[in-house]
């Protein structure tokens, strides 16, 4: 038994995985916790914060964390000092921006927490890019790590102190903060080595970046505005119903997201456009059974661990389950694109996923309400998978067949890497 063990620790996708299921289980108990903790109102105002700071990062962050892989695949350097030194001194110069801007807007705890949340997960998104690349199962076992004391976190506010929007905010800076300090201290080493490119390299990774950055803001507009929409036609506790609905189809995406990390440390590698498609099949197989097992538990599984206040949350949550395929296929063939340096195609496809998701969300929400928003998340989510998938496939001559569900290869494919790892 203690060998079988092994054999799946040592090999990258079998422990992602792994580790990606206990981070859904934790991530749930979080979950049910914070909206207990929060309630409706307060979890509604926690997620507009969330969702306008996950955009901000993302222009701020210009792309930097996108280039590593490419730079590092084409130099063949160590280039992580540079790009730490770089994501440091940017750190520092929007903190001190972030403290200007609060003081002209210090009425607004709202804005106030944007500006000091966005230098935060700019630095820890680089660093951890970083320690993904070079080290997919270490990164994953620090996201464990820090889920479970996100976790313990919120249970000792909601038995200690009354929810208020503060600690909804100390929640959401919780959890990266830990991660950019651990991570920070396993890349230590790192900060004193001789950077690899010099000085004027920065311009070229910004450069680089600018696409990569353009094209994660589409997608992140592609996550983030249902809820900033919402919050123009819906009441705050509405907002933290579809929430809660959203974060719950989240957790499913995890799975993909796992296996994401280690295809693109296996593309940065050499690996080629096969990957991919085996990466897709196995996505698809884990996350359609995850998806019915979702179906199936139904509406009173809602009801008992988030309350009756949550119920509608269901709905929300099944319909943007079925996204979850969609967004298999453009995840995988969006980070093959970035390491390959085919930052363009990304984007213009983003923006017409984007265009159509603002769009749907304008027509739907006044309608359907949380309902709309989630059907508007689908639609978008459909548009960038067929035009990912239709790029690829014309480009590498992949058939949509290699890319459905697992076949006999694939599984003796993993056995084989199980035993060998095992040697």
């Amino acid at each position: 038994m203690a060998n079988k063990i092994k054999k799946i620790i040592k090999n990258p996708y079998m422990f992602s995985v792994i580790s990606k299921v206990m981070i859904v289980l934790l991530g749930f108990a979080y979950t049910v916790c914070q909206s207990r903790y929060l309630g409706a109102s307060l979890k509604g105002d926690v997620a507009y914060i969330d969702s306008i700071t996950k955009v901000t990062f993302v222009i701020l962050g210009l792309g930097i964390h996108q280039a590593y892989p490419y730079f590092k695949k084409k130099t063949g350097e160590n280039v992580a000092p540079f790009f730490l030194r770089l994501t440091v001194a940017m750190t520092l110069i929007y903190f001190v921006v972030a403290v200007v801007l609060s003081v002209f807007f210090w009425k607004d705890i709202k804005l106030i927490a944007v500006f000091m949340l966005t230098p935060i997960l700019v630095y820890n998104r680089v660093v951890s890019y970083i320690s993904m690349v070079e080290n997919p199962n270490k990164k994953n076992s620090i996201e464990m790590f820090v889920n479970f004391f996100e976790l313990i976190l919120v249970i000792v506010l909601w038995l200690t102190v009354p929810a208020h929007i503060i600690w909804g905010i100390f929640l959401l800076l919780f959890k990266d903060l830990l991660l950019g300090i651990i991570y920070t201290y396993q890349l230590r080493k790192q900060f004193a080595l001789p950077a690899k490119l010099t000085k004027s390299g920065s311009w070229e990774i910004i450069k680089f970046g600018i696409f990569p950055m353009l094209a994660l803001l589409m997608t992140s507009l592609n996550y983030r505005v249902d809820v900033i929409m919402l919050q123009q036609f819906v009441t705050s506790a509405e907002v933290g119903v579809y929430s809660v609905g959203v974060m719950l189809a989240e957790r499913v995406w995890l799975i993909p997201d796992a296996l994401k990390e280690v295809m693109i440390s296996n593309l940065t590698k050499g690996k080629d456009h096969k990957e991919v498609c085996f990466v897709i099949r196995v996505c698809n197989t884990v996350c359609i059974v995850v998806v019915l097992g979702i179906v199936l538990l139904g509406q009173p599984f809602i009801n008992l661990f988030f309350g009756e206040e949550y119920s509608q949350a269901y709905i929300v949550t099944i319909i943007i389950l079925v996204g979850v395929v969609f967004m298999i296929y453009y995840k995988m063939i969006g980070s093959y694109n970035i390491v390959h340096g085919k930052q363009k195609e990304n984007l213009l496809y983003l923006i017409i996923s984007v265009i159509t998701n603002v769009a749907a969300n304008w027509v739907l929400i006044p309608i359907f309400r949380n309902n709309g928003a989630a059907m508007a998340s689908i639609l978008s989510y459909g548009m960038a998978a067929f035009l990912f998938t239709w790029h690829f496939s014309k480009e590498n001559g992949v058939k949509i067949s290699e890319m459905l569900l697992l076949n006999k290869n694939d599984i003796k494919r993993l056995k084989k890497t199980l035993h060998k790892k095992n040697k």
